[in-house]
C-alpha cells in the first residue's frame, strides 16, 4: 500500500486487513473478479472518485459501491458550488500522487471527502490502497473516522 495510506491506518489505531489481488487463484480484471474471489457482493467493494467543480476551485473525493451510480448534484450542493465532474488523470496524479485505479480516500489532506451511506450497511468495505493490485479491507466506521468523511445519500 502506498505510505501515506499505511500511516493514516496506523495513526488512526484502526483494525484493517490487506487484500492483494495477486493472492487471487485467478487474473482480477475488474471488480466483479474481485468480489468473486473474495465470496463477497459487489456492493462492498468500492470506487473512490476525485472530483472537482466546473471551474476548477473546489475538489473533493467521493467514496461509494462499485454498484452505486453518484449523484453529483449532491456533491456540488456539498462543496458550494454549481456543478462537479470528474479530475482529470493529470490532477488526480499531481495533486494526490495515486493511480487512476488505485485512488485512496486516506492519506489525503486538504480535500474533503464523502462517502456513501449505503457503505454503513456492509460488515467491511474494500477501498484502494493508493497502489495498484491492493485493497484496504475495513469497517465503514472506521473508514469514516480515518478518512474524516461526511457521510451522505451520494447515489442511486
Amino acid at each position: 500500500m502506498h505510505p501515506r495510506v499505511q500511516q493514516a491506518l496506523v495513526s488512526a489505531g484502526v483494525n484493517y486487513r490487506v487484500r492483494n489481488h495477486a493472492d487471487c487463484p485467478g487474473p482480477i480484471r475488474s471488480p466483479q473478479d474481485f468480489a468473486a474471489c473474495l465470496g463477497y457482493e459487489l456492493g462492498r467493494i468500492t470506487k473512490t472518485l476525485f472530483c472537482r467543480s466546473t471551474r476548477r476551485d473546489k475538489y473533493a473525493l467521493v467514496v461509494a459501491a462499485m454498484t452505486r451510480k453518484i449523484d453529483f448534484t449532491v456533491i456540488a450542493g456539498a462543496l458550494g458550488c454549481a456543478r462537479v465532474e470528474f479530475a482529470d488523470r493529470k490532477e488526480l496524479e499531481s495533486m494526490l500522487g495515486y493511480p487512476p485505479q488505485g485512488v485512496s480516500p486516506l492519506g489525503v489532506d486538504g480535500y474533503p471527502v464523502f462517502i456513501d451511506e449505503g457503505l454503513l450497511n456492509h460488515p467491511t468495505v474494500l477501498i484502494g490502497s493508493g497502489m495498484l493490485g491492493v485493497e484496504i479491507e475495513l469497517e465503514p466506521a472506521a473508514l469514516v473516522k480515518v478518512s474524516s468523511a461526511q457521510v451522505k445519500q451520494l447515489g442511486v
